[in-house]
């Protein structure tokens, strides 16, 4: 597989587009604000043909570039279903200081129709294979998203597990017992790369062994 990222502007959220090594088609995962000018760039020097939207959380800031993302490429948006609600008003599902920062970023804003993802759910699009991995704690409805392409696996993790650290749990809808067993089922993955929402790539083998959380 192919992973190419841009760095959306609001809080440095990762934004990824994925493709089958071979294809042109391929999905996106996360749509930080403002990220719809760099995954453009990249649709252009690879001439990629983006056929989803995969979001590995509700958090405003890994979904409020959906507005400029399907401007551009008319796809369906797949999200954790408990999660679906944070689409109505994203600015309101954090905290009162949080809402604050966000008010100029959602003005405007409609919440975008989206399909439901739940625990074990497969999708076949882009030539890739995700299954979907329940993964509650830092939101309700956080997921990772495991993707196979010719016997290759790699997993994006959203804001469950970065490089050296784990998602908060403070936050509204957050639940420290559920992320600590989301935790447990991560550390029995097989040791292949992760993608997570903020920072660098690791591994699930490094993390398990080295991330101070885990």
């Amino acid at each position: 597989m192919d992973v190419f990222s841009t760095t959306a502007e609001f809080l440095d959220v990762n934004c990824y587009a994925v493709r089958a090594e071979g294809e042109d088609d391929c999905v996106f995962i996360d749509s930080g604000f403002d990220c719809a000018p760099g995954l453009a760039e990249i649709v252009e020097e690879e001439n990629l043909v983006p056929r989803a939207v995969l979001l590995t959380h509700g958090h405003p800031d890994h979904v409020l570039g959906l507005t400029d993302v399907l401007s551009r490429w008319n796809v369906p948006v797949h999200l954790g279903d408990p999660d679906r609600y944070r689409l109505d008003k994203p600015a309101e599902t954090l905290s009162p200081q949080f809402a604050q920062m966000l008010e100029p970023l959602v003005r405007g804003w409609s919440a975008p129709e989206v399909n439901a993802l739940v625990d074990a759910q497969t999708l076949e699009v882009a030539g890739l294979t995700i299954t979907a991995l329940a993964a509650p704690g830092h939101t309700e409805g956080s997921t990772l998203l495991r993707v196979h392409a010719d016997g290759e696996e790699i997993i994006f993790t959203g804001d469950v597990v970065f490089a050296g650290a784990i998602g908060r749990v403070d936050l509204p809808g957050g639940d420290a017992s559920a992320m600590a067993q989301s935790l447990r089922a991560f550390t029995t993955l097989p040791d292949v790369p992760i993608y997570p929402g903020h920072g660098p790539r690791s591994r699930v083998g490094h993390e398990s062994a080295t991330n101070p959380f885990l």
